[in-house]
């Protein structure tokens, strides 16, 4: 029985891979895929993964390779994703607090305006894992386009 159950689940996974949806109404008919890339909604960035004994995030970074020129900025999202929305835009050699990554991204906390990332309460432990609710800013950047500073 156990070979029979094992190829049934194999059938189950090979037939959720495909691209191609039909109606339930109609085999003959194929349904157009979902564009899961325009599903991307916000996700906030958390906190305290390290533990209680920690600070609430592990690591600092400022802003790099963001291209030629004054105006070039950095894109902060509001979930780890290219088809997020963008919610700010960070300047070179920017500090930020690097809290989280997933997937080529970092969540990350930095100031408003020109302000100190001391004042963010990312350098001091949380009891547990939560979302970032302030007082500073917070978003999501591509891991390579920050430099470890410390952490």
């Amino acid at each position: 029985m156990k070979p029979f159950a094992t190829i049934l689940l194999f059938a189950f996974a090979i037939s959720g891979c495909s691209n191609q949806t039909f109606d339930s109404k109609n085999d003959d008919v194929a349904v157009a895929p979902v564009d899961r890339t325009a599903m991307v909604g916000e996700r906030p960035v958390r906190i305290g993964f390290d533990g209680p004994r920690f600070d609430a995030c592990a690591a600092y970074a400022t802003v790099i390779n963001i291209g030629p020129g004054e105006d070039a900025r950095l894109s902060v999202r509001n979930a780890p994703a290219d088809s997020a929305e963008e919610v700010d835009a960070l300047a070179a050699g920017s500090g930020v607090a690097m809290c989280q990554e997933t997937g080529g991204w970092i969540g990350i906390v930095y100031p408003q305006e020109e302000g100190e990332l001391g004042s963010c309460g990312t350098g001091s432990p949380v009891p547990s894992v939560r979302d970032y609710d302030g007082p500073c800013r917070s978003g999501w950047v591509r891991d390579d386009y920050l430099k470890l500073i410390a952490g």
